[in-house]
């Protein structure tokens, strides 16, 4: 299997934290009566604004809502202000004061005077820290990966938790923008709400609205950050991610594709999207109810999601029932995973944040490809378990790679599964994937959304590959299924058994070292088997995903072991 490390937590960050300001007027605190938190929250017809001592004090925006009036019935072509906190690495010699927040204690680091430009980190300090040399140093700030950030329901950024996982964020090398999305304003909706049949038929219209609201506005601080005359130097745009938990988690469904249930009746509208999220992360993300999915009947609106996402569920979670999650993410094309707390709920215990923050940043230093850390993607597909907190288990693992060395050498092994034989097939030629998605090859044939690298030529300077034998069941009795053998012994044994025809050479692909173990840094692909050759009728399946595996060991097809290695 791939998964079968279990981890130490990760590191607290090298990088001291900074920023943006979040001053709040105890005088209008206390002329708005009522507590802080609600104006953090949207509470009471309260938002954030109400509290601060004037208006440039902190980032805000005017979200230009889109003006579709069957979606957003209170606020279509409205521009609607939000307020955002920004937390980035900061020289070490920022001295600007923390700042204690009111009411709850919790801190702000370093906190941007007003009217002040933020103190970004240089290159050469970036490098001094993670061991990168540069000579001669390029002037300038360091440009980092952004991660977008959406809070839960009815929260807000510095509310309980989740300013604290922005400062470790940021102490791993990462831009971290918040809003505070005052979702009251929009709907007085609670999640447990949802479980109130009455409530949800007759206000499910601002429900719905509310939760739209959430990527208009993600897109929107997007948008502003990378024109920002002070925070777009220290922004790395071509890698962006996004972390969301509960709605949070369901707004980056939505901003990677994922259409939402906008009526009772599900019908199913696609939300403001924005591609320059590469990957996205979400902590027991909400993805609706039993009666009433967030991504559309049967989450069917999940399959236009085609770029990475992590869920990280709670197993006794029934806010969020992690059921309705793993459906949708087994729905998604590209790679996806979920990994899940056993016995967790709907919370953030202190002693569940190593898990979270572990997976979370071998994640994203994975698939953001950050320069720092060059052997993440290495680590992330070995890990199965963080020491400590909750024991969490990976139940869904589907790596898709999308980059390729060359379109000449190496290129994505396809899948296709066909729904009346009940067959597996794999093909490596483009060719062969068009023919099949014309129906050249017959009906019932449908992407899995799974591949895995191969190389169609032996790479120059590249690793050692094998040539890849492919066969066919015999017509004349045999079964209607391909057999790949990946050496030259196995797969003159495959000749010399009859019933299979040879074919020719299909693809070349690494093998496995002679312990059946793959290099490091490599995939495992191994092999299940139907065992039905006692009625013609054998097929294979070839998968990097352990769940893919278990799911056909489920089946009762048998798990045959290592056909050979796949780079990420």
């Amino acid at each position: 299997m791939n998964h079968e490390l279990v981890v130490p937590p990760l590191a607290a960050g090298p990088f001291k934290v900074a920023c943006s300001n979040i001053q709040q007027d105890p005088a209008r605190i206390a002329a708005s009566g009522a507590p802080a938190q609600d104006s953090w929250d949207g509470k009471g017809g309260h938002y954030i604004t109400d509290i601060l001592p004037q208006p440039s004090s902190a980032l805000r925006i005017d979200a230009l809502v889109p003006d579709i009036r069957t979606l957003y019935p209170g606020n279509a072509g409205d521009r609607v202000p939000f307020v955002v906190l920004v937390c980035h690495p900061t020289p070490a010699s920022n001295s600007d004061p923390d700042y204690v927040l009111p009411q709850t204690g919790d801190v702000v680091p370093r906190m941007l005077p007003q009217a002040a430009a933020p103190r970004l980190l240089s290159i050469g300090e970036w490098g001094d820290i993670v061991g990168i040399q540069f000579s001669p140093t390029p002037p300038g700030p360091v440009k980092l990966p952004l991660i977008v950030y959406s809070h839960g329901l009815s929260g807000s950024p510095i509310g309980k938790g989740y300013i604290d996982v922005m400062v470790k964020l940021a102490a791993q090398g990462y831009v971290v923008a918040a809003i505070f999305h005052g979702d009251a304003r929009f709907s007085r909706v609670r999640l447990e709400d949802f479980n109130d049949y009455f409530y949800a038929l007759t206000q499910f219209d601002r429900v719905a609205e509310m939760m739209l609201m959430r990527p208009v506005s993600l897109k929107a601080m997007t948008d502003m950050l990378l024109a920002d005359a002070g925070y777009a130097a220290g922004i790395d745009a071509d890698r962006i991610g996004g972390f969301g938990a509960s709605m949070g988690g369901q707004a980056m469904a939505n901003l990677l594709g994922a259409r939402m249930t906008t009526t009772i009746g599900l019908h199913c509208e696609p939300t403001v999207r924005d591609p320059r999220i590469k990957a996205a992360f979400g902590y027991v993300p909400y993805s609706g109810q039993s009666f009433l999915p967030a991504f559309c009947d049967n989450q069917r609106g999940a399959e236009e999601v085609t770029r990475p996402y992590f869920a990280m569920t709670g197993s006794a979670d029934t806010t969020a029932p992690e059921r309705l999650t793993e459906q949708a993410v087994n729905l998604f094309k590209g790679s996806r995973y979920m990994v899940s707390m056993a016995g967790g709920q709907h919370e953030l215990r202190p002693q569940d944040a190593d898990d979270l923050i572990t997976w979370m940043i071998t994640f994203f230093n994975a698939y953001l490809g950050v320069s720092s850390d060059s052997g993440a993607m290495a680590r992330f597909i070995k890990m199965a378990q963080v020491a400590g907190g909750r024991e969490d288990s990976v139940v869904v693992d589907v790596h898709v790679p999308t980059s390729f060395a060359t379109a000449i050498f190496e290129r994505p092994l396809v899948e296709f599964y066909n729904t009346t034989l009940d067959h597996y097939f794999i093909a490596g030629a483009q060719i062969e994937v068009d023919i099949i998605l014309a129906g050249g090859a017959g009906p019932g044939w449908v992407l899995t959304n799974e591949s895995s690298k191969i190389y169609l030529d032996r790479p120059p300077g590249g690793p050692a590959v094998n040539e890849v034998c492919r066969f066919y069941g015999v017509p004349a009795g045999g079964p209607n299924s391909h057999f790949f053998a990946a050496d030259a012994t196995a797969c003159e044994a495959v000749k010399r058994a009859g019933g299979w025809a040879y074919e020719g050479l299909a693809f070349r692909v690494v093998p496995q070292l002679a312990t059946g173990k793959c290099p490091a840094g490599m995939l495992e692909v191994r092999r299940a088997y139907n065992d039905r050759y006692r009625f013609n009728d054998s097929n294979h399946r070839y998968s990097t995903s352990d769940s893919t595996m278990r799911e056909m060991s489920r089946r009762n097809w048998f798990v045959e072991g290592t056909a050979w290695c796949a780079f990420p």
